[in-house]
């Protein structure tokens, strides 16, 4: 993955949730951590958000977390590519 592939993951998401904001972070051996945050005046923010998310990932394998208590469903957590970080 390249920081190009995600900006374009991002414009993609834009164009359909305008709300939705990003912070990335590239890792290293193309490992990016996507924080991904929306859908706060959604009545079902989580459907939002997921609709939103599919769209990012676009069939691309990642990791997904969400907040333990689900109480938080304006935020999602994707991670691209988890096997290549390097662990020292």
């Amino acid at each position: 993955m390249t920081q190009e592939e995600i900006n374009t993951r991002i414009a993609n998401v834009k164009a359909q949730f305008p709300d939705v904001v990003f912070r990335c972070m590239e890792l290293d051996n193309g490992a990016f951590v996507c924080i991904m945050r929306g859908g706060l005046m959604q009545d079902d923010p989580s459907v939002y958000m997921d609709s939103a998310v599919s769209v990012f990932v676009n069939q691309e394998l990642h990791n997904e977390f969400i907040e333990k208590f689900l109480d938080n469903p304006w935020l999602r957590i994707i991670i691209f590519d988890f096997n290549n970080i390097t662990m020292e």
